[in-house]
């Protein structure tokens, strides 16, 4: 833009001084006898007013700059022509100065090889300086030649260095703004929080900030020029899909979706994509802006287990009384009847009562959902409880043809509820014995994890849980079994946490899973 207008204002300067020039010719030949041009000056005057009528009409500024130099060009070559003597061939270098002065080599270029052609068409066709003229003509040539190099050179320097001194400090403003406008948008680019990488149209990483290296795994130098997989290869298809979109011009914002790290490990991602333009409104690049949502994800999955577990414990709460009351009254005419020598059917009675039983353990199950109530706390061997929850489930693994491994060569301590713990291990070995659908084994394992800390596991050989049903068997009412209520492992899960412990599961489908329990040690 500067360029342009400079440029235009220096056209116009030179229409001045070639009018100057051709009105001062004009005016030194009613001086001077021996001045032999009579057309030039005229052809001088006539162009100038044809020049300031194109300047004032906003012709193209190249076209105006090639007519001002072109007229310069054969004013000289007319000027030449009734010349006296072959000094004012000198006159040829004052446009190629002009065009010098545009700061373009395209139009010197042109004049030299017209003003080569000129000075044959003088010297070799015409013959137009085969005669010398007088010293004083030769003398006003080189005087007035002079003048008009001097005129240009030092009038454009004059008349210019204004417009260069105001271009430098505009220049030198833009430049420290657009330093300081990198500048912030380099420091927010390398300070940001959320991890950002710019792709070019080939997908291939141009430049990622360092959140992006932290969240994903991989280094600037391994980033760099490589198309890196970000996303599952079972969402490959839509990921794909999205980057075309970006590509075309489409944007999306706080896209949820999932993510890979270097090491494989997934996580939840909420992510930006947006296509970068050029000037001509082209997409040369993408960007993506994302934030690894796994803590919100699981939050929201917290919340809604904890309402989950508001509704259990309000169900807990008015089950209890309404239902226990009853089934005590029938519990109690169930055994009497039992127990009469009389009774033509024990089987029935006995059947009766253990569905009774298993009523109460769910009642039970609830209860523990429910407010909690103060805790009886004491120190208590976990080997003696294991061992007296293994007596009661003996005859049951034996029935089943299962084989029991007890694999602990020392006793460990811990303060807690020794009630709850044992509804915790019954509830474990339940589930391990009814995910055997033929004999198999159960392996219990004790040791210390730490100086602190100390592992119960329960290992089956059974049929084993899927990652879909795992990612879900601590959520309230979920289940596999058929007469299950989906609450055993919630309420063991929500009795570790009160005793300051953790319980996770892990399981390969047709091997067998195990449950881990990780509880604070007691020191003796």
């Amino acid at each position: 833009m500067e360029s342009t207008f400079i440029n235009r204002k220096r056209s116009q300067l030179f229409i001045h001084l070639y009018g100057f020039a051709g009105i001062f010719h004009f005016s030194l030949n009613q001086l001077v006898e021996m001045n032999a041009a009579v057309i030039s000056p005229l052809f001088g005057i006539f162009s100038y007013l044809l020049l300031l009528v194109l300047y004032a009409a906003k012709v193209n500024n190249r076209a105006l700059q090639y007519t001002v130099l072109f007229a310069m060009n054969v004013y000289v070559f007319i000027l030449n022509f009734e010349s006296l003597s072959s000094i004012t061939l000198v006159f040829f270098v004052v446009p190629i100065i002009a065009s010098a002065l545009y700061n373009d080599t395209k139009p010197i270029v042109i004049l030299a090889l017209v003003t080569a052609v000129e000075f044959s068409l003088l010297l070799i066709v015409f013959d137009r300086f085969s005669e010398r003229a007088a010293l004083p003509y030769i003398q006003l040539s080189i005087i007035l030649f002079f003048i008009a190099v001097l005129s240009i050179t030092l009038l454009d320097s004059i008349y210019f260095s204004r417009y260069w001194k105001q271009l430098e400090l505009k220049n030198a403003s833009m430049e420290k703004a657009l330093l300081s406008k990198e500048g912030y948008l380099q420091l927010f680019f390398e300070t940001a929080k959320d991890a950002i990488a710019v792709f070019d149209s080939n997908n291939q990483i141009i430049a990622v900030n360092p959140a992006f290296e932290e969240l994903y795994g991989w280094t600037a130098e391994e980033c760099i020029g490589k198309t890196l997989p970000l996303y599952p290869q079972d969402m490959k298809a839509a990921a794909e899909m999205r980057t075309k979109k970006v590509q075309q011009g489409k944007s999306y914002s706080l896209l949820e979706t999932i993510d890979v790290r270097k090491d494989g490990s997934r996580f939840h991602a909420q992510i930006t994509l947006s296509p970068i333009f050029d000037q001509s409104q082209e997409v040369v690049a993408t960007s993506i802006i994302s934030r690894d949502i796994s803590y919100q994800k699981e939050s929201e999955k917290l919340i809604l287990q904890s309402e989950k577990l508001k509704l259990a414990g309000e169900i807990a709460a008015g089950v209890a009384h309404e239902i226990r009351n009853p089934m005590t009254v029938i519990s109690g005419f169930v055994q009497i009847m039992h127990h009469d020598p009389k009774h033509l059917f024990p089987e029935y009675t006995a059947l009766i009562q253990s569905e009774m039983d298993r009523i109460n353990l769910i009642i039970s199950e609830f209860l523990v959902l429910a407010k909690p109530q103060a805790a009886a706390l004491k120190v208590f061997s976990v080997q003696r409880a294991l061992d007296d929850i293994l007596l009661l489930f003996g005859s049951e693994l034996n029935l089943n043809g299962i084989k029991l491994t007890k694999d602990w060569t020392e006793d460990f301590q811990v303060n807690g509820e020794e009630h709850h713990l044992k509804q915790v291990f019954i509830n474990l070995l339940k589930n391990a014995v009814e995910s055997m659908e033929q004999p198999g084994e159960i392996r219990i394992l004790l040791k210390p994890e730490d100086d602190s800390t100390f592992s119960i596991s329960f290992e089956d050989s059974g049929i084993g849980i899927s990652e879909k049903d795992l990612a879900a068997v601590f959520e309230p009412f979920f289940t596999t079994k058929t007469s299950g209520t989906g609450l055993g492992l919630i309420v063991s899960q929500k009795i570790v946490q009160e005793h300051k412990g953790t319980l996770t599961l892990s399981s390969t489908v047709g091997e067998g899973t195990t449950a881990k329990i990780l509880l604070p040690l007691e020191q003796i």
